[in-house]
């Protein structure tokens, strides 16, 4: 056999085996994708993830959580970047406080969120991100918090910190009132509000919270 002939069956031998390799990655975990949370954004049930979804991606969500039903719209005009607008039907409080206007409609809230990663991740170090719940709404659903994510094998692993409802009514004292005592009380949701302004001045204050999750991808199964 020649050296030419041996050279180009090795090569193609090379390419068979990478092909075959990565074609039963993908049978084994075939849907990777971070899933979605209660808020219409990407995260575990009612907690954030530091994950993405890669720039350009547009989605929608429906979720029906009683007595909540929310819609959402989320973007990533960029891979660190996730923005997200929700519609909230709550259906067990009235349009407004007075019963007569009300009538049999239920309340509404809008909202809107966003999400900025800090680091990606790397072998040893995981995916951190910062976010807020809630911006420009009337705050009833408002929260901020820190996240870190980190892969290994087939669970991503979930974590962080997080304030207003993420806090879940936890007793932990705010790190940042070491800071400032600014940020020791936090601004009350005020469900009469028009929204539409930023609640900055009740950014990561009040109580805080530890959370976290997981994710687990099962092998062979078309889902997460």
């Amino acid at each position: 056999m020649n050296v030419g002939l041996r050279k180009f069956l090795v090569s193609s031998a090379s390419i068979i085996s990478c092909s075959v390799f990565a074609s039963q990655y993908d049978y084994i975990y075939p849907n990777q994708g971070p899933s979605f949370s209660n808020y219409g954004t990407v995260g575990l049930l009612q907690n954030p993830s530091a994950r993405f979804h890669p720039a350009g991606t547009i989605g929608f969500n429906w979720i029906d959580n009683d007595p909540y039903q929310r819609g959402s719209i989320i973007a990533y005009p960029f891979d660190w970047f996730e923005a997200s607008y929700q519609y909230t039907d709550v259906n067990n409080a009235l349009y407004s406080n007075v019963p007569a206007f009300s009538g049999k409609q239920t309340y509404k809230d809008k909202s809107f969120d966003a999400k900025i990663r800090l680091l990606n991740e790397s072998r040893l170090v995981p995916a951190i991100a910062v976010g807020a719940r809630d911006l420009g709404g009337t705050g009833i659903f408002s929260s901020e918090f820190f996240v870190l994510s980190k892969r290994v094998r087939n669970i991503d692993l979930t974590a962080g910190m997080g304030w207003g409802t993420l806090s879940g009514g936890a007793d932990i004292t705010n790190p940042f009132s070491y800071l400032s005592k600014s940020f020791e009380e936090r601004t009350g949701a005020d469900a009469d509000s028009q929204g539409g302004d930023f609640n900055t001045g009740s950014f990561f204050s009040g109580r805080s919270a530890l959370f976290a999750g997981a994710e687990i991808f099962l092998p062979n199964f078309r889902g997460s």
